[in-house]
């Protein structure tokens, strides 16, 4: 394989970082194979990451395995002092939660979103600071909130979520006062980073598929997640795309894309949107056949209309049917409109897949797209990205830190 010269760039770091993390313990030999570069180069960009304690090179234990030659030295990001916090906030529910940059869960923590966006905060805030006394020898290097709807540009505060009626919400802010109010230190501030659910699920797929080096050709991907609404993240070259200008937060809201002229009302105050028939949430309205609910008669969960399809009922297997239909409709027109084939679908909709699976796949089939490119789509995790997307989003940010020229210094 022929390997190139190149200076230690931001973005050969940050590449370096995420790959150690990924496949470590990893052999300076490999990490260099795998950016395509000299292995000079990889250890001009490891040695100060290891005097700075923010990487370790050794040998594995063996334990007690005999072996012949020289024991393989591996890279391990060292994470034992760290700690970063994740926060899901759901439409439903809200998740926080503690972690190691090695995927290792310490503490978790939920309740019932509430209605209120300063009320959500505080009761997150005083999580956060549990969780810290909780790990008072790790030090929090960065937070991830996961939300509901698009963010700004600087990806610090929460510009609408409809299904919630919060607009402008100031989510780092918020959590950062609540910080410097227990440290006593108006200095201290652990990153904040706020960003849309889909594309935090997005950073936590790529991530997942990154730990099977074997596909290391895998390309791009589209992420549709479809629980209450409907999101999309998009991965381009392993990175996920926010777009660019002031207007990136409003890429992958294509829940809100119509799909139905001059249709339901939905709460974004479009008329239509995708996600009114082809989420989790709408399949209760297809299989009540849009009647009002009244008598105090309870809408349907979606679970719930799964279990009696399941159980052979036809009404809730042709309203799933319906929901994939529409479903592939949308993501038809992902596949046009961002030329990316390859598409994932994860959520809540994924517990009825068996269902939904066979008209989403021919609706996708009846499009342009569907006729003329090498398409898939396939079955992603229904739960587990939330929570998972924030720890992704919490720590990238503490990655992205690390390569910046002063990071190693910080």
């Amino acid at each position: 394989m022929a390997t190139r010269d190149v200076r230690p760039s931001d973005q050969n770091m940050r590449t370096m970082l995420r790959i150690i993390r990924a496949a470590q313990p990893i052999s300076r030999v490999d990490l260099a194979r795998r950016l395509e570069v000299h292995r000079s180069t990889v250890t001009q960009i490891v040695t100060p990451l290891i005097a700075s304690g923010v990487l370790r090179e050794g040998a594995p234990e063996l334990g007690g395995t005999c072996r012949r030659g020289r024991p393989p030295i591996g890279l391990t990001l060292r994470d034992e002092g760290a700690l970063f916090i994740g926060v899901n906030i759901g439409v439903r529910r809200t998740q926080v939660g503690a972690a190691t940059a090695a995927d290792q869960l310490l503490d978790e923590e939920s309740f019932e979103t509430l209605s209120d966006s300063k009320a959500t905060l505080t009761r997150v805030d005083s999580i956060v600071g549990r969780l810290q006394e909780s790990h008072p020898d790790r030090t929090l290097l960065a937070i991830g909130v996961s939300v509901p709807g698009p963010t700004d540009a600087a990806r610090r505060e929460l510009l609408f979520a409809p299904h919630l009626g919060w607009l402008n919400v100031p989510i780092a802010a918020e959590l950062n006062r609540g910080l410097r109010q227990r440290t006593k230190d108006s200095r201290v501030s652990a990153s904040v980073i706020v960003e849309n659910d889909a594309t935090a699920a997005a950073m936590y797929e790529e991530r997942r598929r990154s730990r099977d080096w074997a596909r290391k050709g895998r390309g791009d991907f589209v992420l549709v997640r479809a629980g209450t609404g409907i999101g999309v993240g998009l991965v381009v070259g392993g990175e996920v795309y926010r777009g660019t200008g002031t207007d990136c937060g409003l890429l992958g809201e294509f829940g809100h894309m119509t799909v139905v002229a001059g249709g339901k009302l939905c709460k974004c105050g479009n008329r239509g949107c995708w996600e009114l028939y082809a989420s989790a949430t709408s399949a209760a309205a297809l299989y009540s056949g849009e009647r009002a609910s009244g008598g105090g008669e309870r809408r349907m969960r979606f679970v719930e209309i799964v279990a009696r399809a399941e159980a052979g009922e036809l009404r809730a297997q042709a309203t799933l049917g319906r929901v994939g239909k529409y479903l592939g409709i949308g993501i038809g027109n992902l596949i046009t409109g961002l030329g990316v084939s390859q598409v994932v679908v994860s959520g809540r909709i994924v517990h009825g897949w068996r269902f939904v699976h066979e008209s989403l796949r021919e609706a996708v089939s009846a499009t342009m797209a569907g006729r003329l490119s090498n398409w898939s789509v396939e079955q992603g995790q229904p739960t587990g990205a939330g929570l998972g997307g924030a720890f992704e989003v919490a720590v990238e940010s503490y990655l992205t830190r690390l390569s910046m020229p002063t990071g190693v210094a910080a």
